[in-house]
């Protein structure tokens, strides 16, 4: 019989390559091995959590996990609940939230002390933006029309926000009255809980001008009620609002992503990464995501985590130099 023999080091080798090959394959290959739970940080019926469930159903629907799933609301403390509890299962990677702007907003303000950097970035899935609509009697035709006005004497107009002081409307608003050098203090802001009571107060003769969510401006401006000035999106939008100039093609600074996205727990691997930006990058790909973003006036602009996590420190620069400007930054 003959019989190979294999050096010492050579055999040694050969043993660890051996021991390697389910290492590397478990890397390169992870997948959920336990209950996914997706964390809304609002509670039910409101947008984000439209968002989570919607995003929830379609990887049920395209069987894209291999274990079980539940969306849990963790609502409370301007999102600190569920972020704060995010962040209490760092290296985790069944645990996911949705997740917007406000988890850079209420950072630069000081409500939360946990950030973007905080966690694992894992997408920027679409983006809502925001309209500046009047009444179809107003005197003002154009977005430059409102800034003019305001430029001349800024306590000429009320604006109706549709968010609370300090919210996304009242950032949105603070971008171009920055850029035309807009005197912030003597405008008169009136802060709303949601875009809705901003359009009913506009309707009613309460203010002169209102900004909301395109999709409740859609439908107003359509039926002849409402007249859009602006909107915060980068290019022009289509359906109702499409005679709405940008904020940049009338020459001020306006660009303003109410973004929603998705984020992991901070410390998670390269693979698990990988994994989760297959999954969001399937869903944000189906035709029912598209259409859920369509019918709401808003972009299907989705980012992987590389392109979510630069993304998102633009955004926090940017925002935090309007915040400043608005006497919002903490």
């Amino acid at each position: 019989m003959n019989v190979i023999r294999v050096p010492g080091v050579a055999f040694l080798l050969l043993i660890s390559l051996v021991l390697l090959i389910p290492v590397a394959s478990w890397a390169q290959g992870w997948k959920p091995e336990r209950n996914v739970e997706l964390i809304v940080p609002a509670t039910a019926g409101g947008s984000l959590d439209l968002t989570g469930r919607t995003v929830h159903r379609i990887w049920d629907d395209l069987k894209l996990l291999p274990v079980s799933s539940t969306v849990a609301n963790r609502s409370g403390g301007a999102h600190a609940v569920a972020y704060n509890f995010l962040n209490q299962r760092a290296g985790d990677p069944h645990f996911l939230s949705i997740t917007s702007s406000t988890i850079l907003t209420n950072h630069i303000n000081g409500r939360l002390a946990l950030t973007y950097t905080d966690f694992t970035p894992l997408a920027v899935l679409l983006t809502e933006h925001i309209a500046f609509v009047v009444r179809a009697d107003s005197p003002l035709k154009t977005g430059r029309d409102f800034i003019e006005a305001l430029r001349a004497n800024p306590a000429s107009l009320s604006i109706a926000l549709g968010s609370a002081i300090g919210g996304t409307h009242h950032i949105a608003t603070g971008l171009p009255l920055q850029s035309a050098g807009v005197d912030i203090k003597q405008v008169k802001l009136v802060g709303f809980n949601s875009t809705g009571e901003a359009f009913t107060a506009l309707l009613g003769g309460h203010v002169d001008v209102a900004n909301g969510g395109t999709a409740n401006a859609a439908g107003l401006v359509e039926s002849g009620k409402l007249r859009a000035l602006t909107v915060t999106s980068a290019r022009r939008m289509q359906g109702p609002l499409a005679a709405a100039a940008t904020w940049a093609e009338l020459g001020y600074k306006g660009v303003f992503d109410n973004w929603r996205g998705v984020i992991g727990t901070k410390g998670m691997t390269p693979a698990q990464t990988a994994y989760w930006e297959s999954v969001f990058k399937r869903v944000a790909a189906s035709d029912e995501f598209q259409q859920y973003a369509a019918k709401n006036q808003w972009e299907n602009s989705y980012r992987g985590p590389a392109e979510a996590r630069a993304f998102m420190g633009v955004q926090y620069d940017e925002l935090k130099s309007v915040m400043g400007f608005l006497g919002l930054a903490k």
